[in-house]
């Protein structure tokens, strides 16, 4: 009782350190990936997917309240009455009726990204904020999602804690979720390397190795599904492991386990299905080595059914990974063998270099030698040469190398998101070895705890966060950035160019007024800046284009001088890569115009000032 109890003190110190250095990471985060901003968009704006460059004649939220679920119980039960009506009188023909083409015409006006005209920066705050009309809008989400390359679980929950928000954004909404998550991954850890691996000792290790880690503080710190899927992979591999402590004769809360972090896992991330599938054929195939026939037939059988179940409450997922872009692109990959190594040996690194904050070589030689002395040892001490430590070591290596060389081969961008579901497994896996071989050297009382620290205390510095960083603060991001209350904002993007002003969602959700436009179609907004005198107007130019005379011309067209007001530059920055132009609406002068709507040499040269 009294080791339990101090070995619960223990762990209790251990998260409360993983959690500050958690919360110390939130508060150095300055800026966003675009795809944070993406997260928070499809989580909370009202069935809009993707920002517009501009207004909707019709949107999806109108066809919703016109025909769908309505703004409460009352109007959807409204609407289904009268849909019914309408298809009963068309034939039961939906494609034909008035529905169809409303809804077809929404996904059109929905699809543009591009149209070109002054929006408030109110729209771009209820794209990221939950408004007062959209909260605990599931609808909305899954709408949202029901296009997008990934399940909808992290913005269902995401969604869940910003709709106790409305109109509002923080940062903190996503990391709060994500240190709740983290948290519960190194507890999980802990208790499956402690149960099944390696006793309360190593699990204790295991849980201060990987929560202390620059690994746990990017997953914790990066606002998109990683953290979620990471605590889901772990449970599976939790699951796997329980069941073969039981020599695969599980009862029915056991496979309440199996099914909840499988199916969990799948909506959480598309990929871990290949993790899934990994820990899945080592099972299967000890449990025939052990002839557990009826074992294996009642696992695939659920295993079945679970991803079965997964399908129906997820139907979109099968065209996101077998006909959406990124999903032909990550097969495309995965049967490719061009640039396989480079892709591997720099997967490798990213994991390595964030795990355990070593060279990559110095990891696989002690792998290496750890393996070789395992071996000789339990060939040494029949007593510990039992099927059940080597099955349950192939359990968790299995799918880790599965997995880690799958994924390489099929991500789009060779980065650390795409590994965090199996970091806490590479440190780990290591440490449960090394362990492994100084408990069969029989040392007693101070040299086993001396033997023990000197290899623990290596690796908790090396991989710790303050030591190795956190490449997912973004400092010198849109946290810092500035705008008084009465800052307009034109954002240019290059001709052709996708939107890449979403990056800066935040930064135009603080303006007043703002304009997305790209170099071809500026001219559009000639003449329609109207703003009164002493405003200022922010203009950013994207990195790809020249602040030159043609982003002077375009600044001197948006004013009409016959309407009495001008643009003064008054300062420029580079943010982010991008320049950014101050102009100050100011009266204009009278020399200035010569006749009205025409730029004179005067206005260009005040804006070279």
């Amino acid at each position: 009782m009294r080791s339990e109890k101090r070995t619960n003190i223990i762990l209790a110190i251990i998260l409360l350190a993983c959690f500050t250095v958690f919360v110390y990471w939130g508060y150095q985060k300055e800026g966003y990936h675009v795809d944070e901003m993406y997260m928070y968009g499809t989580a909370n704006s009202e069935y809009l997917p993707f920002m517009h460059m501009g207004t909707q004649e019709y949107s999806v939220k109108d066809w919703m309240k016109e025909y769908g679920a309505g703004e409460n119980i009352i109007d959807l039960f409204r609407n289904l009455s009268k849909d019914f009506s309408i298809l009963k009188a068309n034939g039961w023909d939906i494609k034909g009726s008035e529905i169809y083409a409303a809804y077809a015409r929404a996904r059109e006006c929905s699809n543009d990204m591009y149209t070109t005209t002054w929006m408030s920066g109110q729209a771009y705050k209820d794209y990221i904020a939950v408004s007062d009309t959209n909260r605990f809008n599931y609808i909305s989400v899954l709408y949202n999602f029901r296009g997008d390359n990934h399940p909808p679980l992290y913005a269902l929950l995401l969604h869940t804690i910003c709709s106790f928000h409305p109109g509002k954004y923080s940062k903190w909404y996503g990391l709060s979720l994500n240190i709740i998550l983290g948290i519960l991954s190194i507890l999980l850890l802990y208790r499956t390397v402690e149960k099944f691996l390696g006793g309360k000792t190593v699990g204790l290790m295991a849980a201060a190795l990987y929560g202390l880690s620059a690994a746990a503080a990017i997953t914790a710190s990066y606002i998109r599904m990683y953290a979620l899927v990471t605590l889901m992979v772990t449970g599976v591999a939790y699951a796997h492991l329980n069941l073969a402590s039981k020599n695969w004769e599980w009862d029915k809360k056991d496979r309440r386990k199996l099914v909840f972090f499988t199916l969990c896992a799948y909506l959480s991330q598309y990929y871990s299905v290949i993790y899934i599938f990994g820990i899945a054929l080592a099972s299967v195939v000890i449990m025939l080595a052990r002839k557990k026939i009826k074992s294996v037939l009642r696992y695939i059988l659920t295993m079945g059914i679970t991803g079965a179940v997964g399908i129906v409450m997820w139907p979109f997922s099968l065209k996101a990974v077998f006909a959406g872009s990124r999903g032909a692109e990550s097969i495309g990959g995965f049967f490719s063998l061009e640039g396989t190594l480079d892709r591997l040996g720099t997967m490798f690194y990213v994991l390595v270099h964030n795990c355990m904050g070593i060279p990559e070589w110095l990891y696989l030689a002690l792998a290496a030698v750890v393996t070789v002395l395992i071996a000789v040892l339990m060939i040494k001490d029949k007593q510990d040469a039992d099927r059940s430590r080597i099955e349950r070591a192939l359990m968790v290596t299995v799918p880790f190398v599965i997995y880690f060389v799958c994924v390489s081969k099929m991500v789009p961008y060779l980065v650390d998101r795409y590994i965090m579901c199996i970091m806490p497994w590479c440190g780990t896996l290591l440490l449960c070895g090394v362990m492994f071989s100084i408990k069969r050297l029989k040392l007693k009382g101070k040299a086993m705890a001396i033997a023990m620290a000197a290899c623990l205390l290596p690796m908790l510095i090396f991989s710790d966060s303050l030591v190795v960083g956190n490449g997912q603060i973004y400092p010198g991001g849109q946290e810092r950035d500035i705008i008084a209350g009465d800052t307009d904002c034109v954002y240019l993007l290059p001709a052709g160019w996708w939107n890449e002003s979403a990056e800066d969602t935040l930064l135009l959700s603080k303006c007043r007024d703002t304009a997305v436009v790209r170099e071809d179609s500026i001219d559009v907004l000639a003449g329609t800046y109207k703003a009164d005198i002493g405003s200022t107007l922010l203009m950013v130019v994207h990195r790809e284009l020249e602040a030159g005379d043609n982003v002077k011309r375009f600044a001197a067209s948006l004013t009409d001088p016959a309407s009495g007001t001008e643009l003064i530059e008054k300062q420029r920055e580079s943010v982010r890569g991008n320049t950014w132009i101050y102009y100050k609406v100011e009266a204009a002068k009278k020399e200035s115009v010569s006749s009205a709507g025409q730029i004179t040499d005067t206005v260009v040269a005040a804006a070279d000032r």
